[in-house]
Protein backbone atom coordinates (compact mmCIF):
# COMPACT_ATOMS: atom_id res chain seq x y z
CA UNK A 1 0.00 0.00 0.00
CA UNK A 2 1.27 3.77 -0.87
CA UNK A 3 2.13 6.12 1.62
CA UNK A 4 -0.89 8.41 -0.42
CA UNK A 5 -3.18 5.85 0.14
CA UNK A 6 -2.51 5.17 3.50
CA UNK A 7 -2.20 8.53 5.31
CA UNK A 8 -5.85 9.09 5.12
CA UNK A 9 -6.78 5.65 6.52
CA UNK A 10 -4.23 6.46 9.62
CA UNK A 11 -5.45 9.92 10.26
CA UNK A 12 -8.47 8.84 10.53
CA UNK A 13 -7.66 6.19 13.17
CA UNK A 14 -5.22 8.33 15.04
CA UNK A 15 -8.52 10.71 15.46
CA UNK A 16 -11.00 7.70 16.42
CA UNK A 17 -8.59 5.61 19.16
CA UNK A 18 -5.90 8.21 19.53
CA UNK A 19 -2.12 9.09 18.65
CA UNK A 20 -0.84 5.45 18.76
CA UNK A 21 -2.62 2.80 16.40
CA UNK A 22 -1.32 -0.73 16.03
CA UNK A 23 -2.10 -2.24 12.37
CA UNK A 24 -1.10 -5.97 11.59
CA UNK A 25 0.11 -5.80 7.60
CA UNK A 26 0.82 -9.06 6.24
CA UNK A 27 2.05 -11.22 9.47
CA UNK A 28 3.61 -8.42 11.70
CA UNK A 29 2.04 -5.70 13.54
CA UNK A 30 3.17 -2.22 12.72
CA UNK A 31 2.92 0.91 15.25
CA UNK A 32 2.59 4.64 14.35
CA UNK A 33 2.62 7.24 16.29
CA UNK A 34 1.24 10.73 15.45
CA UNK A 35 2.52 12.44 18.67
CA UNK A 36 6.12 13.68 18.68
CA UNK A 37 6.38 13.54 22.39
CA UNK A 38 5.13 9.58 22.21
CA UNK A 39 7.73 9.12 19.40
CA UNK A 40 10.62 11.07 21.81
CA UNK A 41 10.12 8.59 24.54
CA UNK A 42 9.99 5.78 22.48
CA UNK A 43 12.73 6.10 20.71
CA UNK A 44 14.88 8.01 23.19
CA UNK A 45 13.90 7.22 26.22
CA UNK A 46 13.17 3.76 25.47
CA UNK A 47 15.13 3.32 22.27
CA UNK A 48 17.12 -0.25 23.31
CA UNK A 49 13.37 -1.55 24.23
CA UNK A 50 12.73 -0.71 20.98
CA UNK A 51 15.75 -1.06 18.62
CA UNK A 52 16.30 -5.10 17.80
CA UNK A 53 14.32 -6.33 14.66
CA UNK A 54 11.65 -9.11 14.23
CA UNK A 55 13.06 -12.60 13.35
CA UNK A 56 13.27 -12.30 9.75
CA UNK A 57 10.87 -13.92 7.41
CA UNK A 58 11.23 -17.20 5.41
CA UNK A 59 12.92 -15.20 2.06
CA UNK A 60 14.37 -12.75 3.55
CA UNK A 61 16.57 -15.16 5.77
CA UNK A 62 17.68 -16.69 2.75
CA UNK A 63 18.63 -13.18 1.02
CA UNK A 64 20.09 -11.75 3.99
CA UNK A 65 22.00 -15.46 4.94
CA UNK A 66 19.83 -15.35 8.27
CA UNK A 67 20.25 -12.12 9.23
CA UNK A 68 23.92 -11.80 9.15
CA UNK A 69 24.28 -7.67 7.69
CA UNK A 70 23.72 -4.72 9.54
CA UNK A 71 20.08 -3.82 7.92
CA UNK A 72 18.48 -6.93 9.52
CA UNK A 73 21.02 -8.35 12.30
CA UNK A 74 19.34 -8.76 15.67
CA UNK A 75 20.43 -5.87 18.04
CA UNK A 76 23.59 -7.15 20.01
CA UNK A 77 26.77 -7.39 19.77
CA UNK A 78 27.17 -9.15 16.62
CA UNK A 79 25.14 -5.96 14.64
CA UNK A 80 27.13 -3.53 17.17
CA UNK A 81 30.24 -5.10 15.23
CA UNK A 82 28.92 -5.19 11.65
CA UNK A 83 28.08 -1.38 12.32
CA UNK A 84 31.48 -0.36 13.85
CA UNK A 85 33.24 -1.86 11.27
CA UNK A 86 31.14 -0.07 8.54
CA UNK A 87 31.35 3.35 9.84
CA UNK A 88 34.67 3.12 11.31
CA UNK A 89 36.77 1.20 8.68
CA UNK A 90 34.70 3.01 5.40
CA UNK A 91 32.60 5.98 6.31
CA UNK A 92 34.51 8.13 8.87
CA UNK A 93 35.61 11.23 7.17
CA UNK A 94 39.20 10.71 6.98
CA UNK A 95 38.68 7.07 5.02
CA UNK A 96 35.84 9.04 3.00
CA UNK A 97 39.32 11.51 2.04
CA UNK A 98 41.05 8.49 1.29
CA UNK A 99 38.80 7.98 -1.94
CA UNK A 100 39.16 11.02 -3.64
CA UNK A 101 41.05 9.95 -6.17
CA UNK A 102 38.42 7.42 -6.99
CA UNK A 103 35.92 9.92 -7.10
CA UNK A 104 37.82 11.91 -9.57
CA UNK A 105 38.32 8.83 -11.35
CA UNK A 106 34.65 8.11 -11.35
CA UNK A 107 33.71 11.94 -12.10
CA UNK A 108 35.94 11.23 -15.09
CA UNK A 109 34.36 8.28 -16.22
CA UNK A 110 30.97 9.89 -16.53
CA UNK A 111 32.18 12.67 -18.57
CA UNK A 112 33.72 10.27 -21.28
CA UNK A 113 30.52 9.22 -21.28
CA UNK A 114 28.47 12.14 -21.33
CA UNK A 115 30.78 13.30 -24.02
CA UNK A 116 30.42 10.22 -26.17
CA UNK A 117 26.54 10.04 -26.14
CA UNK A 118 26.91 13.95 -27.07
CA UNK A 119 29.54 13.71 -30.41
CA UNK A 120 27.38 10.77 -31.74
CA UNK A 121 24.21 13.03 -31.19
CA UNK A 122 22.49 10.54 -29.34
CA UNK A 123 19.91 11.36 -26.52
CA UNK A 124 21.36 11.14 -22.99
CA UNK A 125 20.09 9.11 -20.78
CA UNK A 126 21.41 10.74 -17.41
CA UNK A 127 20.03 8.96 -14.52
CA UNK A 128 21.70 5.87 -16.78
CA UNK A 129 25.32 7.20 -16.82
CA UNK A 130 25.37 8.54 -13.02
CA UNK A 131 23.58 4.65 -11.74
CA UNK A 132 26.72 2.96 -13.71
CA UNK A 133 29.26 5.93 -12.43
CA UNK A 134 28.49 5.21 -8.80
CA UNK A 135 28.43 1.39 -8.98
CA UNK A 136 32.31 2.08 -10.38
CA UNK A 137 32.90 4.15 -6.81
CA UNK A 138 30.78 1.24 -5.17
CA UNK A 139 32.54 -1.55 -6.74
CA UNK A 140 36.11 0.35 -6.13
CA UNK A 141 35.29 0.45 -2.40
CA UNK A 142 33.52 -2.61 -1.64
CA UNK A 143 36.06 -5.06 -3.69
CA UNK A 144 39.21 -2.36 -4.00
CA UNK A 145 39.18 -3.31 -8.04
CA UNK A 146 38.81 -1.29 -11.53
CA UNK A 147 36.42 -3.37 -13.19
CA UNK A 148 35.76 -2.99 -16.51
CA UNK A 149 32.57 -2.06 -18.29
CA UNK A 150 30.67 -5.66 -18.35
CA UNK A 151 31.91 -6.34 -14.97
CA UNK A 152 30.12 -3.36 -13.61
CA UNK A 153 26.72 -4.22 -15.24
CA UNK A 154 26.67 -7.58 -14.28
CA UNK A 155 26.86 -6.53 -11.20
CA UNK A 156 24.35 -4.03 -11.55
CA UNK A 157 22.09 -6.27 -12.59
CA UNK A 158 22.65 -8.62 -9.48
CA UNK A 159 22.48 -5.97 -7.20
CA UNK A 160 19.38 -4.54 -8.30
CA UNK A 161 16.99 -7.10 -8.32
CA UNK A 162 13.80 -5.81 -6.65
CA UNK A 163 13.28 -9.02 -3.57
CA UNK A 164 10.05 -6.96 -2.52
CA UNK A 165 8.10 -9.72 -4.64
CA UNK A 166 8.99 -12.54 -3.36
CA UNK A 167 7.53 -10.78 -0.29
CA UNK A 168 4.17 -12.79 -0.82
CA UNK A 169 5.94 -16.11 -0.28
CA UNK A 170 6.13 -15.39 3.25
CA UNK A 171 2.60 -16.08 3.94
CA UNK A 172 2.55 -19.55 5.10
CA UNK A 173 6.06 -20.63 3.50
CA UNK A 174 4.73 -24.72 4.08
CA UNK A 175 2.23 -23.59 1.90
CA UNK A 176 3.77 -21.44 -0.84
CA UNK A 177 6.45 -23.62 -1.43
CA UNK A 178 3.75 -26.11 -2.61
CA UNK A 179 1.70 -23.35 -4.35
CA UNK A 180 3.94 -20.89 -5.64
CA UNK A 181 6.94 -23.57 -6.22
CA UNK A 182 7.94 -21.62 -9.29
CA UNK A 183 8.54 -18.05 -7.50
CA UNK A 184 10.75 -20.08 -4.87
CA UNK A 185 12.71 -21.34 -7.45
CA UNK A 186 13.38 -17.80 -9.09
CA UNK A 187 13.81 -16.39 -5.97
CA UNK A 188 16.93 -19.35 -5.07
CA UNK A 189 18.01 -18.61 -8.68
CA UNK A 190 18.68 -14.93 -8.46
CA UNK A 191 20.59 -15.14 -5.06
CA UNK A 192 22.60 -17.80 -6.70
CA UNK A 193 23.45 -15.29 -9.39
CA UNK A 194 24.77 -12.69 -7.15
CA UNK A 195 26.81 -15.48 -5.24
CA UNK A 196 28.35 -16.43 -8.46
CA UNK A 197 29.23 -12.78 -9.51
CA UNK A 198 30.30 -11.75 -6.04
CA UNK A 199 31.88 -14.37 -4.41
CA UNK A 200 34.89 -14.63 -7.32
CA UNK A 201 35.34 -11.05 -6.02
CA UNK A 202 35.27 -11.56 -2.41
CA UNK A 203 38.04 -14.53 -3.19
CA UNK A 204 40.48 -12.52 -5.45
CA UNK A 205 40.38 -9.96 -3.05
CA UNK A 206 41.40 -12.50 -0.31
CA UNK A 207 44.40 -13.89 -2.51
CA UNK A 208 45.67 -10.05 -3.16
CA UNK A 209 45.05 -9.42 0.45
CA UNK A 210 47.20 -12.58 1.28
CA UNK A 211 50.25 -12.11 -1.02
CA UNK A 212 50.68 -7.93 0.01
CA UNK A 213 50.98 -9.75 3.45
CA UNK A 214 53.84 -12.11 1.85
CA UNK A 215 55.48 -9.04 0.22
CA UNK A 216 58.93 -8.40 1.16
CA UNK A 217 58.98 -4.56 2.95
CA UNK A 218 61.07 -2.91 -0.16
CA UNK A 219 58.05 -4.51 -2.54
CA UNK A 220 55.55 -3.54 -0.17
CA UNK A 221 56.32 0.09 0.16
CA UNK A 222 55.79 0.44 -4.00
CA UNK A 223 52.56 -1.71 -3.72
CA UNK A 224 50.96 0.47 -0.64
CA UNK A 225 51.00 3.36 -2.89
CA UNK A 226 48.74 1.53 -5.14
CA UNK A 227 46.37 -0.28 -2.33
CA UNK A 228 43.23 0.97 -1.68
CA UNK A 229 41.35 -0.58 1.60
CA UNK A 230 38.07 -1.71 0.72
CA UNK A 231 35.00 -3.23 2.31
CA UNK A 232 36.04 -6.64 1.78
CA UNK A 233 39.40 -6.22 3.39
CA UNK A 234 37.51 -5.08 6.89
CA UNK A 235 35.00 -8.00 6.22
CA UNK A 236 37.42 -10.67 5.79
CA UNK A 237 39.40 -10.20 9.41
CA UNK A 238 35.89 -10.03 11.75
CA UNK A 239 34.81 -12.64 13.87
CA UNK A 240 31.23 -12.71 14.96
CA UNK A 241 31.69 -12.67 18.70
CA UNK A 242 28.70 -14.37 19.59
CA UNK A 243 29.32 -17.22 17.51
CA UNK A 244 33.60 -17.37 17.59
CA UNK A 245 33.85 -17.65 14.10
CA UNK A 246 34.70 -15.60 10.77
CA UNK A 247 31.99 -14.90 8.16
CA UNK A 248 31.20 -17.41 5.52
CA UNK A 249 31.61 -15.92 1.56
CA UNK A 250 27.63 -16.23 1.56
CA UNK A 251 27.44 -13.74 4.54
CA UNK A 252 30.21 -11.42 3.26
CA UNK A 253 27.87 -11.46 -0.06
CA UNK A 254 25.09 -10.32 2.06
CA UNK A 255 27.09 -8.04 3.70
CA UNK A 256 28.21 -6.31 0.08
CA UNK A 257 24.96 -6.31 -1.08
CA UNK A 258 23.13 -4.31 1.25
CA UNK A 259 25.73 -2.39 3.52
Amino acid sequence: MSRLKIEPILRSLHAKFGPMVTLRIGTRPAIFVADRTLAHEALIHGGAVFADRPPAGATKKIITSNQHNISSSSYGPKWRLLRRNLTAEILHPSRVKSYTHARNWVLQILQNRFESQAKAGRRICVMEHFQYAMFCLLVLMCFGEKLDENQIKKIMEVMTVNFGRFNILNFWPGVTKIVMRNRWRELFRLRKCQEDVLIPLIRARKKAKEERVNKSKEDKKDYEDEYVLSYVDTILALELPEEKRKLNEDEMVSLCRVS
